[in-house]
């Protein structure tokens, strides 16, 4: 009885630190947690998990031999899981921000993104060539932002300029944000040049129908990166960061 008490002392102090190097033998394997957002990570035809970040992913878990399980998870629920940090959990393709580092660890980059862009209607009246900054300093423009999503550090600072009844915050899927454009209740999003023709379609419309701002001082810097919860230890990041480094080119950097 007392050598059973004792253990189970243990047990509950070792799952409070982790126990080192031992999680990675008795915590397996990490949950993978994504979301529908095309190219990037999304459920193909045979469904299995594809995507410009989930290839760099799980090479770079195969490398270390740590398994994962891709789960289905809204993007919103993705952030909350991290906070909560009851599980080794983990997702793939995320900016870094200060407020996110706070709860949840990092690992290097595994995609490098093209610049972000604007999307408007065909009919929207700006000149060619005009800077983010100028754009999104106009007084009349309404911008339609997802729910929870970041922009990049540049243009995150310049759409925390703008008058707060200027922007409008939807959780809806994207292709609905385009359709909004469409319709006149916002005038201009932002997306990945990766995604603008893709989300488009979605929407059941063609690019002649819109105008791409593509910006000459927003620059191609932003990163994506695989976030985890505290409960995936440091030892286990390293691991994953060295194994990054050693990724193709190819994987890691936009087409």
């Amino acid at each position: 009885m007392i050598v059973n008490a004792w253990a189970h002392r243990f047990l509950l102090a070792c799952s409070a630190l982790t126990c080192g190097a031992a999680w990675a033998e008795s915590i397996t394997p990490i949950t993978m947690h994504y979301y529908e957002r095309k190219p990037f990570h999304y459920t193909a035809d045979n469904f299995q998990v594809e995507g410009l970040v989930v290839t760099p992913t799980i090479q770079a878990f195969k490398k270390i031999g740590t398994p994962i399980v891709w789960k289905l998870t809204p993007a919103s629920r993705i952030l909350a899981t991290m906070k909560a940090n009851i599980g080794a959990d983990c997702s793939a393709g995320w900016y870094k921000t200060a407020e996110r580092e706070s709860y949840a660890r990092f690992t290097l980059p595994i995609y490098n993104d093209k610049p972000l862009i604007a999307i408007a209607r065909a009919d929207f009246a700006a000149p060619e060539g005009i800077s983010a900054k100028e754009l999104f300093a106009q007084p009349q423009i309404k911008l339609v932002l997802k729910q929870g999503f970041v922009h990049g550090a540049y243009l995150d600072k310049i759409i925390a300029q703008m008058p707060p009844q200027n922007i409008i915050k939807v959780s809806d899927e994207v292709s609905s944000m385009v359709r909004m454009i469409k319709s006149g209740i916002a005038d201009l999003m932002t997306a990945t040049q990766e995604e603008a023709e893709m989300y488009v379609s979605q929407a059941g419309y063609g690019m002649k129908d819109f105008r791409v701002f593509h910006f000459p001082d927003v620059p191609a810097v932003e990163k994506r990166y695989i976030l985890c919860s505290k409960q995936v230890p440091e030892e286990v990041i390293n691991k994953l960061n060295a194994a990054i480094v050693d990724l193709p080119a190819a994987l890691t950097h936009s087409p």
